[in-house]
């Protein structure tokens, strides 16, 4: 059996420090693995991007080197956001497709984002399937060795947006924080042709090492100085991307963040009245605000597995005109593809406000408002993260308390909830209160803390 790191072999992708778990001998046997298995399905060709990371070059050579020895074709896409690669796969009419990314992990590691033959990513037991099929070892071997063909498919992807996405006749004074990734090669472009003439651009410098924050713009506390920024610069609007831009998170005009879920509500309130009673997919880390709000505009409200593959899944399999995560991740299915786009997502905010004489902030007036927490990550181990969830879920139901379980446990409480889950990229547990004053915020916090660290 051939011998490789299974750890890295993880729920959504393939993701590991490089070079002790994830290196260029994984890389290849990857490479490897994921052609044989197209080749034998009929496949010729596969798409590989890669974003800025400093492994991201190296591990490019050992990839394709891995997958041009079976034969296959790769397309090569050049340095890039994994918003690009899945729209490769539209345009180009090519399913198989690799992203060379570890999102918004630290700078040490590195990954890849594996779409097949299907709409979207590989995840869960389809990952662990191409890990049993590279251990087995039963590769496609070519006596002629593939080709690689660069394609840069930059204006096209920019056109396509910008010739579907009109703005409005507001001028918009627009932030920007890339956070020194991919997003930052392609901003200025796509800003100009969306028609945003007045632009002030942070961490806009691509860089692997990510020197001035981590590249994750969900912690709020990565985006402080940001959010000065967009306020002392009087700026309608700021928006973050992470690492490799297929998340966004917005800040209004006085310098307050908008994480996902109430950038969702600003959305649905837009879309609802287009189509009246649709279905709405909230994952476990969002605002009770969302959910109330979604049921005042007569839409239908449903709790869903955090993460973009379990997303798109259910976007895919129910139809949905749009969803979106906490974390950023924001999912246009009524006039677009229906992936996770930052670029496509911040053309349709703009849109939004620059059809509107009103400020950013005054589009979440009327909601139901909450007190959260900001959310709080606890290092453990890969091996032990769920079974400390579960523990937690069983001593909440043990004790009588009503548990949404659908991705650890939301923890309903009197006078809020609160919520342990196990990330699916790391060795992590997430934990994070909502309630109805800052007094029952910090209680419900408490208690899951305590509940948490008696299994720890």
């Amino acid at each position: 059996m051939i011998e490789i790191e299974r750890n890295i072999f993880r729920s959504y992708d393939i993701r590991g420090i490089y070079p002790s778990e994830l290196n260029e001998n994984a890389a290849m046997l990857i490479g490897k693995g994921f052609a044989s298995m197209m080749k034998r399905a009929g496949e010729t060709q596969i798409i590989v991007g890669r974003d800025v990371r400093l492994s991201s070059d190296t591990l490019y050579k050992a990839l394709t080197e891995g997958i041009i020895s079976t034969g296959m074709k790769v397309i090569n896409i050049g340095i890039c956001m994994t918003p690009m690669t899945y729209f490769a796969r539209e345009i180009l009419n090519v399913k198989p497709s690799i992203m060379i990314t570890a999102s918004h992990n630290p700078k040490e590691y590195n990954g890849f984002k594996i779409c097949a033959l299907g709409r979207d990513v590989m995840f869960g037991d389809d990952i662990q399937k191409l890990l049993q099929f590279i251990e087995a070892g039963d590769f496609e071997v070519s006596e002629e060795v593939g080709k690689i063909e660069d394609k840069d498919l930059t204006d096209i992807y920019i056109d396509y947006i910008t010739d579907r996405v009109k703005l409005g006749n507001r001028k918009l004074k627009v932030a920007v924080d890339c956070g020194n990734g991919a997003a930052g090669i392609f901003i200025e472009k796509f800003l100009t042709k969306l028609g945003i003439e007045d632009a002030l651009y942070e961490c806009v410098e691509p860089d692997g090492n990510f020197p001035i924050h981590h590249p994750d713009p969900s912690q709020e506390k990565y985006m402080l100085e940001f959010e000065k920024f967009v306020r002392e610069n009087n700026c309608d609007i700021g928006i973050a991307f992470d690492g490799d831009a297929d998340r966004i998170i917005c800040i209004d005009e006085n310098g307050k963040i908008l994480f996902g879920d109430e950038f969702m509500i600003v959305i649905w309130r837009d879309l609802m009245p287009k189509h009246p009673g649709a279905e709405a997919i909230l994952d476990v880390k969002c605002t009770q605000s969302l959910y109330d709000e979604v049921k005042k505009l007569g839409g239908v409200p449903r709790f869903v597995k955090v993460g973009s593959p379990n997303i798109k899944d259910e976007i895919r399999k129910n139809n949905l005109i749009f969803a979106g995560e906490y974390a950023g991740h924001i999912y246009f299915n009524d006039e677009y593809f229906g992936f996770d786009d930052s670029f496509y997502s911040a053309a349709r905010i703009l849109k939004i406000l620059s059809e509107s004489d009103k400020k950013f902030s005054e589009f979440l007036e009327g909601i139901n408002k909450y007190v959260g927490t900001p959310e709080h990550i606890i290092k453990v181990t890969d091996e032990t993260k769920f079974d400390i969830v579960e523990k937690t879920r069983k001593y909440f139901v043990d004790a009588g308390y009503e548990v949404i379980d659908v991705d650890g446990a939301r923890v309903i409480f009197e006078n809020g909830w609160g919520l342990v889950r196990a990330s699916n990229t790391g060795p992590n547990l997430t934990i994070k209160a909502e309630g109805d004053t800052p007094e029952h915020v910090e209680e419900i916090m408490n208690k899951i803390e305590e509940v948490v660290k008696i299994d720890i």
